[in-house]
């Protein structure tokens, strides 16, 4: 599927105000591109932008540089070695979190002062990484470090992409043809936003966000 084949669609839908060639053509790519990006990342079709990568873990190292440049975001770690998950964490495992620092300075007392275990005090297994933390656009920091050679292990790493942006009528849609109506409800909505057809396209967008999660199939021919 491409991106023409959503424009001669939208075209007819919305009975043929819009063009499917020249100024009109190209305002509807910007909307294409915008609703290309927002099924992959929030929709049924997330997994159709997912991707893997390996990293290999070295003894007391927590940070590695990932190959891949287009990652958006970490979904999952799962490490090869030992048969586990990883925990994802948006702070920094082996500092206070900030809720204790804030209380330790309303308090008068020193920012560094303990308040009980820091996370890397009380990780699991005390050897192999049990959480992540990735900072873009590609460090992974893993914790707890592996401390000798016998917690080394292969990460499996898998990440959502970076959508590339849609820019010629040739493109071609990384959603597959199964979703050709998700992606017409999502362009019909703004289509009708813009012509000022705003009932329509308060209709089109309850049905682009229903068949963003599934709830409905085959309505579009």
């Amino acid at each position: 599927m491409i991106v023409s084949d959503i424009i001669n669609s939208v075209n007819i839908d919305t009975r043929q105000v819009l063009n499917s060639s020249g100024d009109d053509a190209i305002r509807i790519l910007d909307w294409v591109d915008r609703v290309h990006k927002d099924v992959l990342h929030s929709s049924i079709y997330v997994n159709q932008n997912l991707a893997n990568t390996q990293v290999t873990t070295l003894v007391g190292v927590n940070a590695y540089t990932l190959t891949p440049l287009n990652i958006r975001r970490i979904v999952s770690i799962y490490d090869l070695m030992f048969n586990m998950s990883l925990t994802p964490s948006d702070v920094d495992l082996d500092q206070p979190s900030p809720t204790s620092a804030q209380a330790n300075e309303v308090q008068g007392r020193p920012m560094a002062a303990a308040q009980g275990p820091f996370p890397h005090q009380a990780y699991k297994f005390g050897g192999t990484p049990e959480y992540f933390r990735f900072i873009a656009p590609k460090t992974l920091v893993l914790r707890p470090a592996p401390p000798s050679t016998a917690w080394l292990s292969t990460m499996s790493v898998v990440y959502e992409q970076l959508v590339t942006t849609l820019t010629s009528l040739s493109a071609t849609l990384l959603v597959p043809d199964d979703g050709k109506d998700v992606m017409c409800a999502g362009v019909n909505w703004m289509a009708m936003s813009y012509i000022g057809r705003q009932q329509e396209a308060a209709s089109w967008f309850q049905l682009y966000q229903q068949l963003k999660v599934g709830s409905r199939t085959g309505v579009i021919r």
